[in-house]
């Protein structure tokens, strides 16, 4: 089986379906205000003798939480992600009592917070609000009683004394990278299911070849390659062999080069059909790190090398974390980016991408990126002396796997002269990306590719050098240092 099959037979790269276009062109590039402005930390403790008790914030909104159930029975759970704090699982009539700690965004100063509170009976619950401007010591600010199924209790912002004192911590120099696929042979362009094909025939496994190719993307404002991995062991060697090609063409150009892990072959087969198993992904991530991590070209923050892991949650959070504290264990430290979206996987992982999010377009997309953004870019706030996560937004141009054999339902998103990746790129910029990754540099078969073409040209180099220069734009933030 050749390596590309292989991936394909991973199946779709699945996203939230919504379709809708914006108009075409690249006119300007306007930076609007950052999303996670007026932040304030507070702690809700919510107590109730119901079986649910949910509560929604108005005129705010839930940038992170995080939760814990201090009383109840065992059955009781508290939510960990999204809008909604959720306390669940307990039993009727028994006392329950959860803790959410918050980061608010968006919180009007002269205004009034809402908090909406729906029981699972009669029973009602019973809210205390504190303000946390200093995490160790919680100051009682409200409290609410309601003995019904639903009740509204309002605020006011002025006595969160969080509010302006508090704020999130840039993460400088802003990056764009592009996945990279090092399979490509002089006979892979002669594959029937291939709907395209780039101008200037290429083979991975020639050193000139990907020189060019790195050249390329430099040119155009891409800072690093994340080139696919499938362990050492994959297809005698494969991996080992082009990565190293990739790295020395980063050597020449100054194309900064990472790994991203393909972590649904992470077994012992290298089969998609069987687990990802946790040793596998542990042998890989120390393998990246022993073999490549102090390569001149690759991408290092703060003397950590970056890896991203395609479908992180293919292992648990207790899993992944076990998995980092024996890398570190080890001397092994390496900064992982974990695709996942809305899941507590946050707690682990060092920063949060999605694949590609090409399936959402419109008001879908800016809210999955901006409540992804500010989930991220908040979750340090939450603890003293926490890490700052990594928001990276992925822009993709478009879509179209029709013509792969083992895709049983094609999905294709039409690049519309390239305004979806317009909107893509204008939505990452608008809800705060720290980085940008591009789906893809050269992934041919599913239609992604933004390298030169026969059906493009040099159309989404040109677009990427745009937008690159505009998401790059010097601003008042001071940087940190990338390597």
């Amino acid at each position: 089986m050749t390596l590309y099959t292989l991936r394909m037979n991973s199946g779709f790269r699945r996203g939230v379906v919504v379709l809708a276009l914006v108009g075409a062109g690249v006119a300007a590039a306007p930076r609007n205000p950052d999303p996670a402005e007026s932040l304030a930390r507070v702690r809700l403790v919510v107590t109730t003798r119901a079986p649910t008790a949910a509560i929604t914030v108005g005129g705010a909104t839930i940038a992170s939480y995080i939760s814990s159930v201090l009383d109840g029975p065992p059955t009781v759970s508290a939510s960990r992600t999204g809008r909604t704090l959720q306390l669940s699982g307990n039993v009727p009539g028994q006392s329950a009592e959860a803790r959410f700690d918050i980061i608010l965004a968006d919180v009007a100063p002269g205004g009034t917070i809402a908090w909406n509170l729906t029981a699972g009976s009669s029973a009602g619950a019973e809210i205390e609000l504190y303000s946390l401007s200093d995490l160790d010591r919680a100051t009682l600010v409200d409290r609410f009683i309601s003995d019904g199924t639903a009740a509204q209790f309002t605020s006011s912002p002025a006595l969160l004394d969080s509010i302006g004192r508090i704020r999130i911590r840039p993460l400088l120099p802003h990056l764009v990278l592009a996945h990279y696929y090092p399979w490509y042979t002089s006979d892979t362009w002669r594959d029937p299911q291939m709907a395209d094909r780039p101008q200037r025939p290429y083979s991975t496994d020639a050193q000139s070849d990907v020189n060019t190719e790195a050249a390329q993307a430099l040119a155009a404002g891409i800072d690093a390659f994340s080139v696919s991995w499938q362990g050492l062991e994959a297809d005698n060697g494969f991996n080992d062999r082009r990565m190293r090609i990739v790295l020395e063409a980063g050597r020449v150009s100054g194309l900064r080069v990472c790994a991203y892990t393909e972590t649904y072959v992470a077994n012992a087969g290298n089969d998609p059909a069987m687990p990802t198993d946790p040793q596998t992904v542990f042998e890989w991530l120390a393998d990246l790190v022993d073999r490549y991590g102090s390569h001149p070209a690759y991408l290092r923050v703060a003397g950590r090398p970056v890896i991203f892991i395609y479908r992180a949650p293919l292992l648990t959070p207790s899993e992944w974390t076990e998995l980092m504290a024996r890398l570190r264990r080890t001397g092994r430290n390496p900064l992982l980016v974990g695709d996942f979206v809305r899941s507590p996987l946050i707690e682990p992982f060092d920063g949060e991408y999605q694949y590609t999010n090409i399936f959402s377009s419109g008001a879908a997309l800016a809210d999955l990126n901006g409540t992804e953004s500010l989930r991220v870019r908040t979750y340090n706030l939450l603890r003293q002396g926490d890490r700052r996560r990594l928001w990276v937004a992925s822009v993709t141009p478009g879509f179209d796997d029709r013509r792969l054999a083992d895709r049983q339902t094609p999905h294709v998103v039409d690049r519309s002269n390239g305004s979806v990746y317009d909107e893509q790129w204008r939505t990452a910029i608008d809800t705060g990306a720290d980085w940008v990754i591009v789906t893809s540099w050269n992934e041919w078969f599913e239609n992604t590719e933004i390298e030169p073409g026969e059906r493009y040209g040099t159309t989404y180099l040109e677009r990427t050098r745009f937008w690159a220069g505009a998401f790059k734009a010097p601003t008042r933030d001071a940087p940190i240092h990338e390597r």
